[in-house]
């Protein structure tokens, strides 16, 4: 099993590290071998050595799946104009996503990644306020299935393709028939589930505590039955925000603004319901050593080098733990 590190290939990400081998120190003090890396831009500096990015998380948009049907009267309530959301997605059709997903998958393929990642969702800005959704977990499903056959069919990729789950309509690991219907529908033979602990949490807003949150997660691997098999990756963290779920549903604050404005307001917003902090409750250890993954992916959010080191220990020394011993990061 690989256990690694989830990090964004960008300045804010990797300024504070000296060089290649002082990055690669860092996480291995931390119990990681290796990294997911999000491309956010080049890395001109070479702090990302190729011999360490294990996956590749590639791009993701949180609503497209107007764009990709041409629903223009959707996507203009949504961005406001078309030259926004020609901006937002770089072109004019479902052609610039095709586009834009084969050059992250030819980026993959160029630094040898052993998987990628791809995110089975969709969901609008009003949307992650109200929670009344425009999409159907099938219809999400049915598109992404039709936009990963278009990227995969035909190709002969030497990596794995892994689909996320999410709290948004889609892929989100409450609902054997509808995991079962994705993996029907994707053609790929390397086909399989990165499961996202802290998103399966989040879509359950009446959990308390750790202890509740990986029982439930327990109780959705057992209704997937052998389903399960094609759980080959884990992103792990942990996030109890049902009370402030609950809270916002009770008046939504619908951001104002044009779509940039919106959308800063969204992300605050977000992450707010998406904690991505440690889970180091009993249990944890027994969860992973269940599900057995190939991928064990440490996704958790951190303001610096400083946070995220100290972060991934408590997450390893969860891991590692021969009792149930329970650490604060707070």
């Amino acid at each position: 099993m690989h256990t690694l590190l989830n990090i964004a290939c960008c300045p804010e990400s990797l300024s504070e590290y000296r060089d290649a081998a002082d990055f690669e120190q860092s996480y291995r003090q931390c119990g990681c071998d290796g990294v997911e890396m999000i491309y956010a831009e080049e890395d001109k500096t070479n702090m990302l050595d190729s011999k360490s990015i294990v996956g590749l998380h590639l791009s993701f948009y949180p609503d497209w799946i107007d764009f990709w049907n041409g629903n223009k009267e959707a996507l203009l309530k949504e961005f406001g104009t078309q030259d926004t959301y020609e901006w937002f997605y770089g072109g004019k059709d479902r052609s610039t996503l095709i586009h834009n997903f084969t050059t992250d998958l030819e980026r993959a393929e160029a630094l040898n990644v052993r998987y990628v990642v791809f995110h089975v969702s969709n969901v609008t800005i009003s949307e992650t306020y109200t929670y009344r959704m425009e999409h159907t977990n099938e219809e999400i499903i049915d598109a992404a299935a039709d936009l990963i056959n278009v990227i995969l069919d035909d190709k002969k990729y030497n990596f794995d393709f892994l689909m996320e789950n999410l709290a948004w309509p889609g892929l989100t690991m409450t609902q054997p028939a509808v995991t079962q219907r994705l993996l029907n529908k994707v053609h790929c033979p390397r086909k399989g589930i990165m499961l996202d602990i802290g998103h399966l949490m989040n879509t359950n807003i009446d959990l308390q505590s750790e202890e509740e949150a990986c029982a439930y997660v327990n109780k959705m691997l057992d209704a997937h039955g052998e389903l399960t098999k094609f759980i080959k990756g884990v992103h792990l963290h942990q996030s109890l925000s049902g009370s402030y779920v609950k809270q916002c549903l009770k008046n939504p604050a619908i951001p104002i603004g044009d779509y940039c404005q919106r959308m800063a307001q969204a992300y605050d917003h977000i992450n707010k319901i998406d904690w991505h902090r440690p889970m180091t409750c009993a249990g944890t250890k027994a969860l992973i050593e269940r599900i057995a993954p190939k991928y064990l992916v440490y996704e958790l959010n951190a303001k610096n080098r400083v946070e995220r080191e100290h972060l991934l220990k408590i997450q390893t020394d969860a891991l590692n733990a021969a009792g149930n011993t329970v650490k604060t990061y707070l």
